[in-house]
Parts: C-alpha cells; sequence; structure tokens
C-alpha cells in the first residue's frame, strides 16, 4: 500500500494501517482482540508452566512425594512472577515480531511430530524426543541464518529435509480429521510432490525452508533413534503415575 514504517520499524505496520484505514469502532474491537488473545494466551502459558515446577519438578523430583502444598503452591506463583518479569524484559527490547514468529514456528515444528508420536508410539524414548527437538532447532537456525552454503549437495540435502517436512505437515493434518493409515498416504505423496518441486527452488526462500526443515529433521530423527532402541514405553504407567501423585497429594 506504500506506507513506510514509523522509525522503520516493521512491528508498526500493522498499527498504521488499522489507524489509517479502519473506522474507530473497528480500531476498538482489534484492540479488544489484540489484547484478549495475548491475556488468555500469557494466562495459559503461565498457569502451564507453574504446573510444570509443581508438580514435575518439585512434587515428584525434589519433594519425591513428601509434599508441602504451600511451598508447592508459593513455588507456583515465584515461577509465574519470573516469567512474567522475563516476558517484560525481552518485550522491551522490541525484537521484531516476524523475526520472532519465524522461531516460534519453527520450536512449533521441530516438537510436533515428537510430541504426538510419543503419544500413539510405545517405541519414542526420552532420547529420541530431545534430540529430535534439538536437531530440528539447530538445522533451522544453520540454515534460517545463512550458516550452512545452499549450494551444490547441502543445497539438495536441505530441500530434500524440508520436503519430508513438508510431507509431515499434511499428514499431520489428515492425521486429525481421517486416522493414521490415510495420514501416512497422504504423508507419503505430499513428500513425493514436495520432492518434485523443492528442487533446486525452495533454497531462495530461506525462511520457508528453515521451517519446513525444522519438522522434517525432528521427524526424521525422532523416527530413527526410536528403532534404533530396543525400549517400549508401557502408556498404563502413566496413569499410575498420575494416580498416585494425586492420592498423595488429597491424603496430605
Amino acid at each position: 500500500v506504500g506506507m513506510q514504517p514509523f522509525d522503520g520499524d516493521m512491528n508498526n505496520l500493522i498499527p498504521q494501517m488499522a489507524s489509517a484505514y479502519l473506522p474507530s469502532v473497528a480500531i476498538a474491537m482489534l484492540f479488544i482482540l489484540v489484547v484478549g488473545s495475548l491475556s488468555s494466551t500469557a494466562d495459559s502459558d503461565l498457569s502451564a508452566l507453574s504446573a510444570i515446577m509443581m508438580t514435575d519438578i518439585y512434587a515428584k523430583n525434589i519433594a519425591k512425594g513428601n509434599i508441602d502444598n504451600k511451598k508447592m503452591l508459593l513455588l507456583g506463583r515465584v515461577t509465574m512472577i519470573v516469567a512474567t518479569i522475563i516476558g517484560l524484559i525481552l518485550a522491551s527490547y522490541s525484537l521484531d515480531i516476524l523475526v520472532m514468529l519465524v522461531f516460534v514456528g519453527a520450536l512449533w515444528g521441530a516438537i510436533v511430530f515428537p510430541v504426538i508420536a510419543s503419544c500413539y508410539w510405545d517405541r519414542v524414548t526420552n532420547a529420541a524426543f530431545v534430540s529430535a527437538v534439538v536437531g530440528g532447532l539447530v538445522l533451522f537456525s544453520l540454515v534460517r541464518f545463512d550458516v550452512l552454503p545452499l549450494d551444490g549437495i547441502i543445497g539438495t540435502l536441505m530441500e530434500t529435509i524440508a520436503a519430508i517436512g513438508g510431507g509431515v505437515v499434511l499428514g499431520l493434518m489428515a492425521f486429525g480429521f481421517v486416522g493414521r493409515q490415510i495420514a501416512l498416504v497422504v504423508g507419503v505423496i505430499a513428500t513425493a510432490v514436495c520432492l518434485y518441486y523443492f528442487n533446486g527452488f525452495l533454497r531462495e526462500y530461506t525462511v520457508l525452508l528453515g521451517s519446513l526443515i525444522a519438522y522434517g529433521a525432528s521427524t526424521i530423527i525422532c523416527v530413527v533413534m526410536s528403532l534404533l532402541s530396543n525400549e517400549h514405553f508401557d502408556f498404563d504407567l502413566i496413569n499410575q503415575r498420575v494416580r498416585h501423585f494425586e492420592d498423595d497429594t488429597v491424603t496430605k
């Protein structure tokens, strides 16, 4: 639209466009929607982080069942306060919102397959999960920030991993609607199509390439490491451990 962002900050572009092209009522609605979405996301994330600190870190690993409810509640509240302070400090740096969104997308891409696979496949191990997430983020960073040269065999390899990532994305979408078997077919077909179209093309778009690599690399690492392991997770342990923790909390 030919609008220059104020002070050259791209974060100002959307508010500028809203103030220039929207009526007052629409601007107020946009403000309410933004504040509401930020508030709901923030309180959900803070509650989840607090719950992790109270149950997984304190109750199960520090207290080891000998739980002091007051200490656990205090830890949860302190966690929320510290996380909020860290968030305010990061917000004060006025980081580019698009860069942050791309990074969050890569983080989601690196974690989504290991999380879903661990819920349905008993071969996923802790080492496979962690390695998949870390590997996906590392490869994303190397590609996104032009550390790796994307020419020759390296570029082809990265595009191949990205094609697998594209197949994973569509396969997971299909899995949510039509089940595992059809999702596998969709994923394989999508990967083949992506391999054909991505070759020599996607390396010109490093943001998209890096994001899809996060999906593909985490999937490959998770599957390979899980298959190499002889461990089988007993899903009944989850129910036993959760019930045991709840029983201890109630009795105390």
